[in-house]
C-alpha cells in the first residue's frame, strides 16, 4: 500500500471566505479602521488554523485493506478499509473514502482506536486484476478546504467470471438423458459434446445442437453424484465461462463431486471447497 502526496482543494465556502477576507483587508488599508484590521486578521488566523487542523486530522493514520473471499466480475464487491488512528491525543473527524463507484464516511475516530469502512467497487474483467486506488480526504474543520491523498495497492486480486444463471433442470427435461449401466462401472447420466468422435454412442445430438457453448456430463454410482463441466473452444467464451461458474457453484451446493475439462486442462470430479476454488480459479484464468 502506497500513500500519495497531500492535495488541497478549495471549496465554494472557502472561496467566499477568502474573497470576504480580501475585501475586509483592502477596506482596512483604505480606511485605516482598526476594527477592520482586527476582523481581517482574525479571518486570516481562522484560515491558517483551518489548514493546520486539516493536516493534523489526516496524519498518523494507518490503512489496511481486506478483500472478500470471492470476487466476481461485473458484480458489486465490498472492500473493507480498516483505519487506525496512531495519534496519541488527537482524534480524527469527518474522514471520507471514495473510489470511482462509491463514497463512505467516518465521522469520528478517537486516538489509538481502529474502525472499519465498507466501500464497494466493480471489477470489469476476470483474472488477476489490480485493486483500484482510493482517495482519503476530509473537509474538517470548517469545510473551507478539502485535503486528502491517494492510496494505491501493489496487491492484485483474483476475479472469477461473472456467474450467468442457467436452468440446468429444464435442459434435462427438454433434452432427456442417457443411461449406460455396466457391471463394475458408474452410471452415466447427462449431456456431452461430441469431441473428435469419442463416446459417440453417448452423445445427444439435439442437446449438443441447442447447448452449443458448454456441455455437462453427469454420473451417478455407488450412492455418489458426479458432474463434469466441459468447456468447448468455440465462440462466446465469456458466456461459457459465466455459465460454468454458475453451474459449478450450484452443483457444489447440491453436494456433487464436480470436475472440469477444458481443451488443455482436466480436473477429475471431487467434492470440497478446495476443488470448488480450483475450478473457479481455472475458469478465471482460462485463455484460448
Amino acid at each position: 500500500m502506497k500513500k500519495g502526496r497531500f492535495k488541497v482543494k478549495i471549496t465554494i465556502a472557502g472561496i467566499v471566505f477568502v474573497i470576504l477576507t480580501i475585501i475586509l483587508g483592502v477596506a482596512a488599508i483604505n480606511t485605516g479602521n482598526n476594527l477592520l484590521y482586527i476582523v481581517a486578521a482574525l479571518m486570516l488566523s481562522i484560515m491558517g488554523l483551518s489548514g493546520f487542523s486539516s493536516f493534523i486530522n489526516l496524519i498518523n493514520l494507518d490503512f489496511t485493506l481486506e478483500l472478500p473471499q470471492e470476487i466476481y466480475a461485473k458484480k458489486k464487491t465490498f472492500l473493507i478499509i480498516k483505519i487506525k488512528n496512531k495519534k496519541q491525543y488527537f482524534p480524527s473527524f469527518l474522514l471520507g473514502i471514495k473510489n470511482s463507484f462509491s463514497i463512505s464516511w467516518l465521522t469520528f475516530l478517537p486516538p489509538k482506536k481502529e474502525a472499519s469502512i465498507y466501500l464497494w467497487t466493480i471489477f470489469q474483467r476476470r483474472g488477476w486484476q489490480n485493486i483500484p486506488e482510493i482517495f482519503i480526504f476530509s473537509y474538517f474543520p470548517l469545510s473551507f478546504f478539502s485535503r486528502g491523498f491517494k492510496l494505491s495497492f501493489k496487491e492484485k486480486c483474483l476475479v472469477y467470471p461473472k456467474p450467468i444463471v442457467c436452468d440446468f433442470s429444464s435442459m434435462l427435461k427438454d433434452f432427456g438423458h442417457e443411461d449406460v449401466q455396466k457391471k463394475g462401472e458408474e452410471d452415466f447420466k447427462g449431456l456431452r459434446e461430441s469431441l473428435n468422435g469419442e463416446y459417440l454412442r453417448h452423445v445427444h445430438w439435439l442437446a449438443t445442437a441447442r447447448l452449443g457453448k458448454f456441455i455437462l456430463k453427469e454420473y451417478e454410482g455407488d450412492g455418489s453424484k458426479k458432474v463434469l463441466l466441459i468447456l468447448s473452444n468455440k465462440n462466446d467464451l465469456e458466456n461459457q465461462l459465466g455459465r460454468l461458474t454458475y453451474l459449478a457453484n450450484l452443483f457444489f451446493k447440491k453436494d456433487y463431486a464436480v470436475g472440469l475439462k477444458t481443451p488443455s486442462i482436466y480436473l477429475p470430479p471431487e467434492k470440497g471447497e478446495k476443488q470448488r476454488k480450483e475450478i473457479l480459479k481455472t475458469l478465471a484464468l482460462y485463455e484460448t
